[in-house]
């Protein structure tokens, strides 16, 4: 693994919403970590130090299930499982692997994720039908973001 690539995989961790990425490739061995609200220092010969964020303002603006207008459909949410790039087909001139309201088989390819130049398949859990694709096309992707939701 070459410093470029490494400064594309921190940049790729930085934009995404992961806050923890663990990784070894070849003998190498990177673990990102981004901060939290809170960070206490556990050297015993050092004075504990907590920072936090400065406090948020309550508001009520968390909807009420009647103020509720986009609910989601039933189904199971196929998730990233490692940050890096979102590709919905093979290549910019082919047609994307899905799009809502396909059929799809268990181990059929809905996606590709590139991280540190190499391409890896996502593929289908189970049988159903695409209900939601919540990712666009080159969006950079967090490990464990939802990229589809599967229906009956």
């Amino acid at each position: 693994m070459d410093i470029k690539e490494v400064k594309e995989l921190i940049s790729a961790f930085d934009a995404s919403s992961s806050s923890y990425l663990s990784l070894e490739v070849d003998g190498t061995k990177i673990k990102l970590k981004k901060p939290s609200d809170r960070v206490t220092v556990v050297n015993p010969s050092e004075v504990s130090q907590v920072v936090a964020k400065a406090p948020v303002p309550l508001t009520n603006e968390n909807p009420t299930p009647a103020d509720k207008t986009d609910e989601e459909p039933e189904g199971e949410k196929v998730l990233s499982p490692l940050v890096g790039v979102f590709y919905a087909a093979p290549s910019p001139e082919a047609a994307a692997y899905v799009q809502v309201g396909d059929k799809v088989k268990k181990g059929e390819i809905l996606c590709l994720i590139e991280a540190m130049k190499m391409m890896s398949e996502i593929t289908a859990p189970k049988d159903g039908v695409v209900k939601k694709i919540y990712v666009k096309n080159q969006d950079v992707v967090g490990f464990e973001e939802p990229l589809f939701l599967l229906g009956d």
